[in-house]
């Protein structure tokens, strides 16, 4: 928060939105690790960006996906069992991937997605408390998040990027039904989604 407060349209020439993401090299000792990082443009990221990160050989990096979901049969004690288990998969994860995917994509009658948020939260500071947080980059896939508020708390949970696929695929449906114009391609909707988020998440 700053005082009097930043105007992100006219003094946009200070601000950025493009994350680095991936390991972090020690601040203390300088040198050329320290940018071998992989730049995002924004934190926003679409399905056909995660699906890249997902099969990414970036510098000899590797990604993991966490699913997120348990079996509904579980029931309400399942959900505390399951954190502890994203929680351990993240851990061991981080000593083999640099990249880790936290996913609800399995969710459905049968698997019970954990909110994205109690997930991220969980791991974020499992990691930290590991210290393991540093080395890995932790991307949210997530149906929840379809709102400016929704990305802006992931993002102050410890998300590095997030794919809202739901709201993207929803748009692309619409599309499909004719409800809006059929010219419009994937990526006309994402950047028109990406750009409203953007421009939420400056202000």
């Amino acid at each position: 928060v700053t005082n009097p407060p930043i105007d992100p349209f006219r003094e946009k020439v200070v601000m950025s939105l493009q994350c680095p993401i991936g390991p972090e090299a020690n601040i203390l000792q300088p040198s050329s690790k320290q940018v071998h990082r992989l730049w995002l443009k924004q934190p926003v990221i679409s399905i056909a960006d995660l699906e890249v990160l997902k099969l990414t050989t970036h510098r000899e990096w590797s990604a993991q996906v966490i699913d997120t979901t348990y079996p509904a049969s579980d029931g309400a004690a399942g959900l505390a069992k399951t954190l502890n288990i994203i929680c351990e998969e993240a851990e061991k994860a981080s000593k083999k991937h640099q990249i880790l995917i936290l996913s609800d994509r399995l969710a459905g009658p049968e698997r019970i997605p954990v909110s994205s948020l109690l997930a991220l939260g969980a791991v974020h500071h499992h990691l930290i408390e590991t210290r393991a947080r540093m080395k890995v980059a932790l991307v949210v896939e997530t149906a929840e998040a379809r709102e400016v508020h929704h990305i802006c708390v992931l993002l102050g949970y410890g998300a590095d990027a997030i794919c809202p696929y739901l709201a993207l695929e929803l748009a692309s449906s619409l599309r499909d039904q004719g409800i809006i114009e059929n010219s419009i391609t994937d990526e006309i909707i994402f950047q028109n989604y990406a750009q409203a988020m953007n421009t939420g998440i400056s202000k």
